[in-house]
């Protein structure tokens, strides 16, 4: 990586990488069986874990990771977190509540080793979307017609409030808030004192959290554009930009570009990309064409543009891309490379 080189010799990267079965920053965890490097040469190992955190501190493009947790007994290294390439700065997990004691384990060693961030996401349109399906079942029920199901707004706080208290329960470093604030111009009266309503009871939520965990990261995702009150965005370490559906790196510039209005910092912008399916005959689902998104949008991110800056990238499913027959998570390591090129010397 770009600032990795100041703070270790490169001899001493390489002499660790190969060791590890890969010249390459992003070392992979070996085998439980195997002698790995921090038996084989702990002092050797204990300052590339140094170099791994000066790295995550210095001013390097940050990468985010989705990762999915949900098999709680893992039987391959693709479901551990701890065999993610080390340059990565963010892991997102999807089941932030099935937090067993191997995760928890591993959460810690990748926190306290390699200085990786572990966080979760709370969606508005997730809650939303859970409400109407609880509602529709509520009144699907015989025994329920004439009654009325709970209102939203009581339905929204709880799980909001739910969800964060797993924060301080497993000790996550932060939350993403997914929020798509409507733009409430063209709106009618009724629609427009809704979506505000929304919008105070979800953000309201969000900067009273903020203000009670200070030390915690508080990263925005949405159309922070259309945010009333833009005060808590000033807050948030990122500004998540979902430009996973797009298509072209016009598309993603035309995202970004809509966000970047006068109260929104302009230098937060975290741009997401889609992985392809672990269905190697699906050809769409995160493809450009015949290219892999994800290449499209590192090289993107990397770019210097006009009015806005990158701070990084985001990958959806992540896992996906850890089986390869000679090297784990290549697509992913191409993309930290792309993001933080490697000094050539």
């Amino acid at each position: 990586m770009k600032n990795i080189i100041k703070y270790i010799a490169y001899s001493t990267v390489c002499a660790v990488a190969l060791l590890m079965s890969s010249c390459d920053t992003d070392v992979e965890p070996v085998d439980i069986n195997q002698p790995g490097i921090e038996r084989q040469n702990p002092e050797l190992y204990q300052r590339y874990l140094a170099s791994i955190r000066a790295y995550k501190a210095s001013n390097h493009k940050i990468m985010m990771v989705w990762f999915d947790n949900s098999q709680a007994v893992p039987f391959t290294q693709a479901q551990h977190i701890n065999a993610i390439p080390d340059s990565v700065d963010y892991v997102v997990l999807t089941q932030p509540s099935m937090m067993t004691e191997q995760l928890l384990q591993e959460t810690d060693e990748v926190r306290n080793q390699k200085g990786m961030k572990v966080v979760f996401q709370i969606s508005c349109d997730d809650i939303k979307a859970a409400y109407e399906a609880q509602k529709k079942a509520f009144m699907a029920k015989s025994e329920n017609a004439g009654k009325k199901f709970r209102d939203f707004n009581g339905f929204l706080v709880d799980s909001v409030n739910t969800q964060l208290h797993l924060v301080d329960k497993y000790n996550y470093d932060g939350v993403i808030m997914g929020f798509n604030a409507k733009l409430t111009h063209y709106l009618n009266d009724q629609e427009k004192a809704e979506a505000i309503a929304l919008e105070n009871v979800f953000l309201g939520i969000s900067k009273d959290w903020k203000a009670r965990h200070p030390k915690k990261e508080l990263i925005m995702m949405g159309r922070p554009q259309h945010v009333a009150d833009k005060s808590l965005l000033e807050q948030a370490r990122y500004l998540i930009i979902p430009s996973q559906d797009e298509k072209s790196v016009s598309g993603v510039d035309y995202l970004v570009r809509k966000a970047a209005v006068e109260g929104v910092p302009t230098d937060k912008f975290i741009i997401m990309a889609n992985n392809k399916s672990i269905d190697e005959t699906d050809t769409k689902t995160g493809y450009w064409g015949k290219t892999l998104a994800m290449y499209g949008i590192a090289k993107f991110v990397a770019a210097d543009h006009t009015g806005y800056t990158c701070a990084g990238m985001g990958l959806l499913n992540a896992n996906v891309d850890y089986y390869n027959a000679s090297f784990t998570y290549p697509n992913l390591r191409k993309v930290i490379s792309t993001i933080n090129p490697t000094v050539k010397e």
